[in-house]
């Protein structure tokens, strides 16, 4: 029935497709097309964007560069001189050993061992009694029946889990492809690994007695976790990525320092590491010092330097990805973790409008826009900030979605991409719908030009179809009535104002900072923690030598983004429509730090870098995939 439904709307389109081709309008605008695309195919601009000029080889010759470069070069220096010895002593270490068993029996989910575990975490729970506050009757019961039923079961639950039809169902929806050899076996036999358990558990069950049983269960957790990015730092970047929109700042701040300690670690001892330093690790290396200048100069030194470790920290996530991130495989993979968070923030936002959950509407001119009744902020505290992490993951979604083969992967993804499109619309912030619209506009150009057709009949027959409320917060966007518009635009002008005085030097990171010496130059008394504007944010923080890197960031980003859109085979292809993707929601992202400062909220900072990091993960294996295509 699938199949002939899907064969009725083929029909329906190629017949509605042949009148739109033969129509007159289309050859207007078919000409016209044809001539602005050649003009910019032979434009010296094009030119310059399609080649791949070894940017990253001299600015790591330069002055500037030899200093940037000294930390890689150090560790480079390190993995010779010790790297050998210090595999053999993490190979040999007891407490390393002890961490990879009891790793091992928990991915492996090996039933005795989680037994065993659970049985003597109930224990420790019971003698923890006598010393500390007794555990819950009901949950020690539960954890020495448990653990004692299962001690006696031989097996491992993953074992089961790769046979079984649901499992197998789930990954092909997602188009994921998993062998499940997430464990040695070898682990999984030795009877002393039985003693592990036993002596975590009590550990655990003591810890829970002392502080909280919740802690003392979820130590067994965090202790396979920390062996876990220990041992395969790509595994703590997909939880970063995953986790990064849904816990608080400083879960994220220390995951990420986990997560880079691990990559270190792994660059010393894996002798196929090799750091890559190139020319936006250059600049974002340069962004970062001046901002350290602009920290120590600041009107609130101290809090403005808690500001530049946070973003120290998050900055990396870029290292992370593109040094990691070394196949298709885990590309995809990748792409599919941080579309699958958005799908769990989206859907979270749109129960919280539908059930009423912890309604604010501080957000909302409420005289202008009284048939908006609430906008939704899900787990990242403020609608815009919501809607500026849609941009970046939505498009995402929609890259998975044109890229995979069979039918449910990519209904699966198309459920995923309505879904995010509405909570997007939920939000009610007209900066993202702006962005929404440049984002797709990028998309179609580069990954479907034909749409191009389809949305000149479908954009005059939206406001026939959208809610009056959406029209209406739509068609504000520049009316200085709305509360909102005119707030903004008069922080600009207090703003811009302000950096007559700081355009060389900057006032410093953070709100605390901008709190300082903005009533100074507001206008019309308006009291703001920030400017609104990205580019004007970074310019009033770091001064006009911020603002001008991290245009050069982004400006080098998306000319790797061309270059590797060329790589990965152009329009069609996987990893070319990948790029176009990640590039589509980078540009709509810009388009909304126009209205917002959007590095306001760090976990959105996190992401940000996270994406362009993506992107140029894309592009490095493209390149390698074409290298490999010409042997």
């Amino acid at each position: 029935m699938m199949n002939q439904s899907s064969g009725y709307f083929a029909a329906l389109w190629g017949a509605l497709w042949n009148i739109i081709r033969h129509s007159g309008v289309y050859r207007l605008l078919r000409g016209i097309y044809d001539g602005i695309s050649r003009s910019w195919q032979n434009s010296r601009i094009t030119n310059w964007f399609r080649r791949d000029h070894q940017l990253g080889g001299f600015l790591e010759n330069s002055l500037m560069g030899r200093i940037f470069s000294l930390p890689f070069r150090l560790l480079t220096y390190l993995k010779e001189r010790f790297g050998n010895t210090l595999a053999e002593k993490m190979q040999t270490s007891l407490l390393l050993s002890a961490g990879r068993c009891y790793l091992h029996n928990l991915l492996a989910l090996n039933l005795r061992f989680l037994g065993t575990l659970l049985a003597f975490c109930g224990v420790g729970m019971v003698f923890g009694g006598w010393f500390f506050t007794p555990a819950p009757a009901p949950l020690t019961f539960a954890l020495l029946v448990v653990g004692f039923a299962l001690s006696f079961v031989k097996g491992n639950l993953t074992d089961w889990l790769k046979n079984s039809a649901l499992v197998r169902f789930v990954l092909h929806g997602l188009g994921v492809q998993a062998n499940f050899a997430w464990y040695h076996s070898v682990h999984t036999e030795k009877n002393s690994r039985l003693l592990l358990a036993g002596g975590v558990g009590l550990l655990c069950g003591l810890l829970g007695t002392a502080t909280m049983p919740l802690l003392g269960i979820g130590a067994m957790l965090g202790i396979a976790f920390l062996a876990l990015v220990l041992e395969k730092p790509i595994a703590g970047l997909y939880f970063l990525v995953f986790l990064a929109p849904l816990m608080p700042t400083m879960v994220m701040a220390g995951l990420s320092m986990l997560c880079l300690f691990s990559l270190v670690v792994k660059s010393l001892i894996d002798p196929d590491f090799s750091w890559q330093f190139d020319g936006i690790g250059f600049l974002l290396l340069a962004f970062l010092a001046l901002y350290l200048v602009a920290a120590f100069t600041s009107f609130a030194m101290v809090k403005s330097l808690s500001i530049w470790a946070i973003y120290l920290v998050f900055l990396s996530a870029y290292f992370l990805v593109t040094h990691l991130i070394q196949t298709e495989k885990q590309l995809q993979n990748l792409l599919t973790t941080f579309v699958l968070s958005g799908a769990a923030v989206c859907l979270y936002g749109i129960l919280q409008y539908i059930f009423g959950w912890d309604i604010n509407q501080a957000w909302m001119d409420e005289e202008m826009f009284s048939d908006i009744k609430m906008r939704i902020y899900s787990t990242l505290e403020n609608p815009n900030v919501l809607g500026e992490y849609i941009l970046l993951v939505l498009p995402v979604s929609i890259g998975l979605m044109w890229t995979r083969k069979g039918i449910l992967p990519k209904l699966v993804y198309a459920g995923i991409s309505a879904m995010m499109f509405l909570a997007l619309i939920l939000t009610f912030s007209r900066g993202c719908w702006v962005g929404l619209l440049i984002a797709a506009a990028v998309f179609i150009t580069f990954a479907a030009g034909k749409l191009w057709g389809l949305g000149l009949i479908a954009l005059p027959l939206l406001p026939a179809v959208l809610p009056e409320s959406i029209l209406n917060r739509f068609t504000s966007i520049g009316d200085m009535k709305d509360s909102s518009t005119s707030y903004r635009v008069y922080i600009w002008m207090g703003t811009l104002a302000m950096m007559r005085d700081f355009w060389l030097s900057g006032i410093g990171m953070g709100a605390e900072a901008f709190k300082s010496v903005y009533p100074f130059y507001s206008y019309n008394g308006i009291v703001a923690p920030h400017s609104h504007n990205l580019f004007l944010q970074i310019l009033v923080e770091s001064g006009i030598c911020g603002i001008l890197v991290f245009l050069l960031i982004l400006v080098f980003f998306l000319k790797r983004m061309i270059v590797g859109y060329q790589l990965g085979g152009g329009k069609g292809a996987t990893l070319s429509t990948l790029i176009t993707a990640i590039s589509a929601g980078v540009c709509g992202f810009l388009v909304q730090g126009m209205f917002d400062n959007c590095f306001y909220n760090y976990r959105v900072l996190l992401v940000f870098w996270c994406v362009l990091g993506l992107g140029i993960a894309c592009t490095q294996v493209a390149k390698k995939l074409a290298k490999e295509a010409e042997r």
